[in-house]
């Protein structure tokens, strides 16, 4: 059963890693696909601009339909190219898969207003482009958007513009979810802890080392993110990306699933906690209540302090 047959495809870093896989699988499923990489290294930059025509190459030998784009999608400009090559190519858009990503982890101190900028611009602003310009096609029958997040954006060490603009895409993803709903446009986000990703540079591993072994701390989130002793392969997350496109996630609208070695799941939605209430309004001596204070801080520790 061919899930995606007579249906068109755009996938941002797909010439390698998830990116690839995605593409792969949804060419199998009968897709037509925009192949998009701009073949950079991990850390952004120019590259090789064979590694998009080299997924092609695989599809097309599998008997897919693809075409290879290599535009950026850090600008506006790249984004409209990627989705022009889909109606110049096959004159339709169903599902926008929002995948590109670049990595620069350094601590705050150090990082420059390029590595926040750049990092931004794939990672956040790259997908608002596609989707700015691809909203308009989709909306013609349905269709749905998958963007890229990360369990990075729950807050990790010498990450901070990673996590930012992976927190941020969620916001955006809700908000897309808002806006295209009513015709007929899913857009959800994926949170992947792959170890498969072609991000996965021994600079993030350093990061991590050093909050589990000197500060004791999660490297991820407020709790440890386990593997269940099962890598988590590009091919896995490719497979949640191509459902959350498929008929079959219909409900699933403006939410996250999170993928980790055996693990799937929704992440939880934002919730607020122990709530409290001042008639009138909050005041400073309010706030210094110590009712109040008790009531926020019980049972609650900083627990970025490390394990002394």
């Amino acid at each position: 059963m061919r899930h995606f047959e007579g249906k068109v495809a755009i996938i941002t870093g797909a010439g390698r890693g998830i990116g690839r896989d995605a593409a792969l699988l949804m060419a199998s499923e009968g897709a037509s696909v925009v192949v998009n990489d701009l073949g950079g290294g991990p850390q952004g930059g120019g590259g090789d601009t064979s590694f998009a025509q080299q997924v092609v190459s695989e599809i097309e030998a599998a008997g897919g339909t693809a075409v290879a784009e290599t535009s950026s999608v850090a600008s506006m400009e790249g984004g409209k190219a990627v989705v022009q090559c889909a109606m110049d190519t096959y004159g339709r858009l169903d599902f926008l898969i929002n995948n590109a990503g670049i990595i620069r982890p350094k601590r705050i101190t150090d990082m420059s207003e390029e590595d926040f900028d750049n990092v931004l611009n794939v990672n956040l602003k790259g997908y608002f482009a596609t989707m700015r310009e691809g909203a308009q096609y989709l909306k013609r029958q349905g269709g749905a958007i998958v963007n890229m997040s990360s369990p990075s954006g729950f807050g990790h060490l010498g990450m901070a513009n990673y996590s930012a603009a992976k927190e941020g895409v969620v916001g955006l993803t809700r908000s897309v979810a808002r806006e295209l709903g009513e015709f007929g446009v899913r857009c959800n986000a994926v949170r992947p802890m792959s170890q498969g990703s072609a991000m996965a540079i021994p600079e993030v591993f350093e990061t991590i080392t050093y909050q589990t072994q000197t500060l004791g701390i999660p490297h991820l989130a407020n709790q440890w993110l386990m593997t269940h002793g099962l890598e988590t392969a590009p091919h896995s997350v490719a497979a949640v990306m191509a459902w959350l496109c498929s008929p079959l996630s219909e409900n699933i609208n403006g939410r996250e699933v999170y993928i980790c070695g055996a693990q799937v799941a929704l992440v939880q939605e934002p919730e607020l906690i122990r709530n409290q209430f001042m008639s009138g309004g909050w005041t400073w001596e309010g706030m210094c209540d110590p009712m109040v204070t008790n009531a926020l801080t019980y049972d609650v520790r900083n627990r970025y302090t490390g394990k002394n």
